[in-house]
């Protein structure tokens, strides 16, 4: 019986592909040596708030719970809650106010927090001491 050796021209193929581009073969020094994604990168949160449409002074929950990094509030001033109100947030040297608005419209704040506990109420003289009050908790 004779045998018969078949050769298959695979490493001309492979340099080819390689020099193309063409396999997961970094190119570039620079690619070498990017960052890796970090396991706690900065998260965004967006919350929600609805000011009380019959015109008391409050919000519709007084405890809000958030992740580290942007957090942003959006309060909705129902039309039929007759006076202005805003969105406010204090608390671990942050202190940053949206704007006040009338009946039908919404007030935004964002910033960024660490872990901690924040109080966010109605920058509208007289609202928070009424009751326009809550909690953050980030966590």
């Amino acid at each position: 019986m004779t045998r018969k050796h078949i050769t298959f021209p695979v490493a001309g193929i492979a340099a080819a592909a390689i020099a193309a581009g063409g396999i997961g073969v970094a190119t570039s020094a620079a690619s070498n040596h990017a960052p890796a994604p970090s396991a706690h990168a900065a998260r965004s949160t967006t919350l929600r708030l609805t000011a009380d449409p019959h015109g008391r002074l409050r919000f519709n929950t007084n405890h809000l719970t958030a992740h580290p990094g942007k957090v942003t509030i959006v309060l909705t001033n129902p039309r039929s809650a007759g006076m202005p109100h805003g969105i406010a947030i204090k608390g671990r040297g942050v202190n940053r106010s949206g704007k006040v608005v009338g009946p039908g419209g919404r007030s935004i704040v964002a910033v960024t927090l660490k872990r901690g506990t924040f109080t966010f109420f109605c920058p509208v003289p007289g609202h928070a001491a009424a009751g326009m009050t809550g909690t953050l908790t980030v966590r």
